[in-house]
Formats: structure tokens, sequence, C-alpha cells
């Protein structure tokens, strides 16, 4: 079993929502923001939904909808006045973290030079937070100085309908297995 929990973003075939679901990670997330290269409509994402077993579902919006489709939410804006009854991830920056941020569930994309001063953060001052490490540009071969949160893995498109080629996700799955 994979040695971190994983959000496989922006899943748009049934390809990529089986084979993540096979590595068992944790949340399988769609698009529903509109204008996004990613969007999926909700029929189609419920469509590959229920082919699949194991993932939570994750909605990526820009405002809270409470659907069924979703077990939970990714937002870009922090709501900490609201009372959400669904698990909520927010998508922040670097630039967030170190200005200070509320104790939550975030996602955040680094580059290798901001991955190595986050290293060097003291976050222990968010406490009872979750970092999920958005992967994407990240080198596979800097794995090894990765911390222990959790991993934001990218879906793609097929090369055509039921053929997909997994060769770079094969290799980060295998540095993911323990040893």
């Amino acid at each position: 079993m994979i040695n971190r929990s994983i959000i496989a973003q922006n899943i748009t075939n049934l390809s990529d929502a089986r084979y993540f679901a096979a590595w068992g990670i944790d949340y399988l997330s769609f698009n529903g923001i509109p204008d996004s290269p990613y969007y999926i409509a909700p029929e189609k994402a419920k469509e590959i939904k229920d082919w699949v077993e194991g993932p939570r579902i994750l909605l990526e919006s820009n405002a809270l909808e409470f659907t069924e489709l979703a077990d939970g939410h990714i937002l870009s804006n922090i709501y900490q006045s609201l009372p959400l009854n669904k698990e909520v991830f927010y998508r922040i920056s670097f630039q967030d973290i170190l200005k200070g941020v509320p104790p939550s569930k975030y996602i955040v994309k680094l580059s290798e030079e901001e991955l190595l001063e986050a290293k060097n953060l003291d976050l222990e001052k968010y406490l009872g937070c979750d970092f999920y490490l958005d992967s994407i540009g990240l080198s596979i071969n800097s794995f090894e100085n990765w911390p222990e949160w959790g991993l934001v893995v990218q879906g793609s498109e097929e090369e055509k309908v039921g053929l997909k080629s997994f060769e770079e996700l094969d290799e980060l799955y295998e540095k993911l297995m323990p040893v």
C-alpha cells in the first residue's frame, strides 16, 4: 500500500479513475470550474464515479456546491466562518503559507526551490493541518527530498478511449511503495 495520502485531481476519463483507484489513493477529484481546461460535466463525473470503488470523491469549484456527487470540495477561497458539512481542501500558494494560514487542509503547488524552503519552515504551528504537495512539475528524481505531506497527482487525456500510457505515473507509484 502507498505510504502517504494522495489526491488524483482533474480526472476526465474512466481510464485515469480506475488506474488511480487501483493504486489505493484516498481521493479522486473532478473539476467543476466551467472555464477550466479540465472541466467535466457533472453527468460525466457521476458516470465515472459509478464505475470506481474506494476513493472518496472531491469536486473542485469556485464556490461551495452542495451536491450528492462529491464527498468533499477543493476550493480556492478559505471559508473559515461557514459551517461545512463535507471535507474541504483549500488550494493556496506558497506565499499564503509564508503569510500564515489557519489550521485546515491545503493543496500547495511548490517549485523545487520552494519545497526546500518549506522543509525548513516551522510548520508545527499548523498542527492539525494536512498539506498536500502538488507534484506536477516536480521531478520524480527529487522524490527523496519531499516531506511526508500528502501528494496531488494529475489526470490526463487518453490517447483514445480506453487506451493510455501510465509509464511516468508507474515510476512515481514505485517510489511511493514502502520498501
